[in-house]
């Protein structure tokens, strides 16, 4: 997961730049950073499906070699690898008004 949170703070920084330039400076041409920004939002969102898939393929290893395992352990596996998913899915949600904001103010 450590790739998502470096994604979310380059996107926060990327944000802030975006909003300067479009406040302070008054430039229309944002373009590339607005796409920029949906861009990593969107590779997040595929990275922590990516995660996930991993890990549960892995855990389906792990429950195999093991044999008998509780159901309650199961569920809890499974709710620890949503995690991934669940945080490059709202890096994308935020990626994605913050591109949608910022072209509605450079027209």
């Amino acid at each position: 997961m450590l790739p998502i949170y470096v994604m979310w703070i380059v996107v926060i920084v990327l944000t802030i730049m975006l909003l300067v330039k479009v406040a302070v400076k008054k430039e229309a041409d944002t373009k590339k950073l607005r796409d920029l920004i949906l861009f990593l939002g969107s590779f997040a969102f595929l990275w922590g499906m990516l995660g996930q898939v991993l890990g549960m393929i892995q855990a389906m290893g792990a429950i195999e070699r093991a044999g008998d395992i509780s159901p309650a352990i199961i569920a809890g596996g499974f709710k620890i690898s949503l995690l991934a998913p669940v945080y490059g899915f709202t890096l994308f949600i935020i990626s994605y008004l913050v591109w949608f904001v910022v072209r509605r103010m450079a027209k």
